[in-house]
């Protein structure tokens, strides 16, 4: 007789969830911060972060038994994970990664029911608050930040005179190709609400509207980084035809993205999620 296969994963999917929540709620509330320096009581949390004793401990207790907080006695302090990563520490901050998920991820996975249902997007870009765009930006930033630093080491831009920069996370994957040679220069073409925010990164220079002008031509490398899994595969044809009339001959083309892994269990996770920062791999052809 077939052995009754075990219903705990079903429990543990549905808890996942509410520990995320936790951790969402701990980073808003600053209390990694907080414990930062040390040793911190209940009590003294409750004061610090001006949050009612009793709903703090819940959510500090619940962050002890996921493994994002440690509890001695009456005292909580972090993990060495939430140490590094959560509590403000010079280095990799990934708080603007928490923000993104819970405030503009989780809700568009929660009308995924409607989507599928309506075959159409139903939270996306174009639907963003300003403030949820602001988010957006900043987290997808901070998430793909060891891509340009990999792109820096793996390709050389000694050949190239003129860069351009095809919405590629806020003029960041640019800024590091300029700053590898300091003949060259560059050009941004980026979404209308994130150019406002890549023109910090890139005070001089020159944008354009992804959506409203011409590709801007005479440039003889094109950075096209992790926006080809926004579009169907006629769009993105679409805007590689218009990159190759516009560049000069012998141009490259440096795709960067997740999906380009020929790993095939990365492959299934990019299916389920924002795929890992070792997934990322940089393709350079010649497109002209």
């Amino acid at each position: 007789m077939e052995q009754e296969p075990s219903l705990h994963p079903i429990p543990q999917l549905l808890s996942n969830h509410m520990a995320t929540k936790y951790v969402f709620v701990a980073s808003s509330l600053e209390l990694f911060e907080a414990i930062a320096s040390g040793h911190q009581t209940l009590q003294a949390l409750a004061k610090q972060l001006d949050v009612p004793s009793r709903t703090l401990w819940i959510i500090a207790d619940a962050l002890v038994a996921i493994g994002f907080l440690e509890k001695v006695e009456d005292q909580y302090h972090n993990t060495q994970l939430t140490a590094t990563f959560l509590s403000g520490q010079p280095g990799k901050d990934l708080r603007p990664i928490l923000k993104l998920w819970d405030t503009v991820v989780y809700p568009q996975w929660g009308t995924l029911e409607a989507s599928v249902r309506l075959n159409k997007r139903t939270l996306g870009f174009p639907e963003f608050s300003p403030g949820q765009r602001h988010i957006f930006d900043m987290g997808v930033t901070t998430l793909t930040v060891p891509s340009p630093e990999a792109l820096a080491q793996k390709y050389d831009f000694s050949t190239h005179k003129k860069v351009l920069d095809m919405v590629a996370g806020m003029g960041v994957f640019l800024k590091t190709a300029l700053a590898t040679r300091p003949n060259i220069s560059g050009t941004l073409v980026e979404m209308p609400e994130t150019a406002q925010i890549a023109r910090q990164n890139l005070a001089e220079t020159p944008f354009s509207d992804l959506f409203e002008v011409d590709i801007p031509d005479g440039h003889d490398a094109v950075i096209v980084a992790n926006i080809v899994h926004m579009f169907s595969p006629e769009k993105n044809l679409m805007l590689l035809n218009r990159i190759r009339q516009r560049v000069v001959e012998g141009a490259k083309l440096l795709l960067i993205g997740f999906g380009l892994t020929p790993h095939i269990q990365s492959r299934h996770l990019q299916r389920l999620w924002w795929p890992s920062f070792k997934s990322q791999r940089v393709r350079a052809m010649s497109i002209a």
